[in-house]
């Protein structure tokens, strides 16, 4: 599969003549309309957008896009995969940096607010309208939520908290995802930083009990760096 985050987060190749390969245009019209797709579905909602406006956004023509995709639903279904294949691997290297299971946690959860608010039509694609294609996008939806919980789970049997505490991942997570999708629609994905101190607290509460949390939730607030417009 072509494509990267970048590459939908608007990479364009000049239109017109050119002399490129086959190969580079059309890896530049796929780009060009995954990028659009996630745009104008944001911006319109999934019932209300049509495959003439991805074409119209993108500046690719409707033969280019039937050779790539079978309909809007194909081509949402593949800007999908590539963004949340990006924000994981974002999860992921947070997570991996060396410390504890709990500040490795912090790192990651940070990690992802700061993924969501960088772009709003992205965060609003993954999280609202992707639902408007149905039965296919529960299906990933579950898929890649056991992504994010299994990534959670790695590092809860290292002898420093029970493994029998493993099964409050699910909900922790759930509780996370819940929240950041209320603040997407109700239009502060910029402002989601700014949960963190919270949102740490209650994705380690389960885990830690309320007086360590609580210890967490101070130290989170105490590292965040302040929202745009956001006092320091």
């Amino acid at each position: 599969m072509t494509g990267s985050p970048e590459d939908i987060r608007g990479w364009r190749l000049p239109r017109g003549r050119h002399g490129l390969p086959r190969e580079i245009v059309v890896r530049s019209q796929r780009e060009r309309l995954l990028a659009a797709v996630v745009r104008v579905t944001a911006k319109r909602g999934y019932d209300s957008t049509t495959v003439a406006d991805i074409l119209d956004d993108a500046g690719v023509g409707r033969e280019s896009f039937y050779e790539l995709f079978a309909d809007k639903r194909e081509c949402m279904l593949a800007a999908q995969t590539i963004l949340v294949d990006d924000l994981e691997s974002t999860a992921r290297a947070a997570y991996t940096e060396p410390g504890s299971w709990v500040e490795r946690v912090g790192n990651a959860l940070a990690a992802v607010l700061e993924w969501f608010s960088a772009d709003p039509a992205i965060a609003r694609f993954i999280l609202i309208e992707m639902a408007g294609i149905g039965p296919a996008s529960r299906v990933r939806f579950e898929a890649d939520f056991t992504r994010f919980v299994k990534l959670m789970d790695d590092g809860l049997d290292d002898g420093a908290l029970d493994p029998d505490l493993a099964r409050a991942s699910s909900l922790a997570v759930s509780a996370t995802v819940a929240r950041v999708y209320e603040e997407i629609v109700l239009d502060r994905t910029v402002e989601l930083p700014s949960l963190l101190p919270e949102l740490t607290y209650e994705l380690l509460v389960p885990f830690l009990g309320e007086e360590a949390a609580l210890v967490e939730r101070r130290r989170a607030a105490a590292t965040r760096s302040p929202a745009p417009g956001e006092a320091p």
